[in-house]
């Protein structure tokens, strides 16, 4: 089996698995519990949240622990759109990811706001000036991810957050796609609000992160035990707070050691696909190191991931012509992609986990199913 669909969940780090089962089978009190085995779960929990605070650059007061990225998404999105003032200006961009742009929609149904989006150019990148010439003294929020999930392309949220401190403007960042693949911290993405999911970087399925600076307008997302300093109540989730924190700090250690490795298997893989005919979608150059979104004249997409799966090669698809996963044409229309070339994407995508010789059998494979294909 060669695994390259990453940027839609990864495997569990084999630390990560076993630090959450001592948590299961072992540590198993309730955080909120007085006697012995309850004291040290909440101390587990302190030591977590500690922990991702120091890799994000924020104080630990300032993480809350979630159940994914879109509830992170959401509980910002609805916490500052229900508290607005009399500004109503919402300025994001037309390639988010659904969990964004869907919850905007139906806030847009409940409250009077104006939602601006904004298209990228053809390298899938949203010019930060273009962006920030949508704010003005209307806007009160602005949401941007850090990088396109679909395309790997990297935003310029660093220069936005740059602008919009100087703004009395909330500023969310969907970061999914950033840990273990980008050196991203709340610091230097100079942010209000950043939200993040373990399993995109080999943590378990079902835990995400919120951060949230200081004073911010967050509401309680769920009320009744006070849990989460009273702002999301529930017994928390032990077992997947150690594992998506030990996940993070692996993440960020082992970044600089894969950086090469992955932009080499990248540059590699380009070269197969244009001898091949095919072309990237977007510029390489400015996408995280992991991530390639590809079209072959004349070949859907869905026919080339179906193909390699039959060879026990898995990659991901970006076309509406699937049921099941094809939710990114959105984002290749927003960037005048061609209809041909939409209807043909797929992305490959890696991990820290993917070796030379997986990139060289997964090649190979490429290139017969490709000229199959073509007969």
């Amino acid at each position: 089996m060669i695994y390259l669909d990453n940027n839609a969940t990864t495997k569990v780090d084999p630390d990560v698995l076993t630090r959450m089962d001592f948590f299961h089978s072992k540590e198993y009190g309730n955080p909120n519990a007085v006697h012995r085995m309850g004291i040290n779960a909440e101390s587990a929990m302190k030591d977590a949240r500690k922990l991702v605070s120091g890799f994000l650059k924020s104080e630990p007061e300032e993480i809350y622990f979630t159940s994914s990225a879109t509830e992170s998404i959401n509980w910002v999105l609805r916490s500052c759109i229900f508290q607005r003032k009399r500004k109503n200006k919402v300025v994001t961009t037309s390639i988010e990811h659904r969990a964004v742009l869907d919850t905007l929609r139906d806030l847009k149904n409940l409250y009077d706001i104006e939602i601006i989006t904004v298209d990228p150019g053809r390298n899938g990148i949203v010019s930060a000036s273009k962006f920030i010439d949508k704010i003005d003294e209307d806007t009160f929020f602005v949401s941007l991810m850090a990088v396109n999930n679909i395309t790997g392309a990297i935003q310029p949220y660093k220069e936005i957050g740059e602008y919009l401190e100087k703004e009395d403007i909330l500023f969310h960042i969907d970061a999914v796609q950033t840990i273990g693949k980008l050196d991203f911290t709340v610091e230097n993405a100079h942010c209000d609000f950043a939200s993040f999911s373990g399993h995109k970087f080999h943590g378990p399925k079902g835990v995400g992160l919120l951060y949230a600076r200081k004073g911010v307008p967050l509401r309680p997302m769920l009320t009744g035990g006070g849990q989460e300093r009273g702002m999301r109540s529930g017994t928390q989730n032990i077992p997947g707070i150690a594992g998506i924190s030990l996940a993070l700090q692996k993440s960020f250690e082992s970044l600089d050691d894969i950086k090469q490795r992955l932009n080499n298997y990248k540059t590699r893989i380009i070269e197969v696909i244009e001898s091949l005919g095919g072309t990237v979608n977007g510029s390489p150059e400015k996408t995280i190191i992991n991530t390639i979104n590809a079209s072959f004249p004349g070949i859907e997409g869905e026919v080339v991931v179906n193909a390699l799966s039959d060879k026990g090669v898995y990659v991901g698809i970006s076309s509406a012509c699937s049921t099941l996963g094809g939710e990114g044409d959105y984002v290749l229309e927003a960037m005048n992609v061609s209809n041909e070339a939409i209807s043909g994407s797929f992305r490959i995508s890696m991990s820290r986990y993917t070796t030379s010789e997986e990139i060289d059998e997964f090649l190979e494979i490429l290139r017969n199913v490709v000229s199959f294909l073509n007969f």
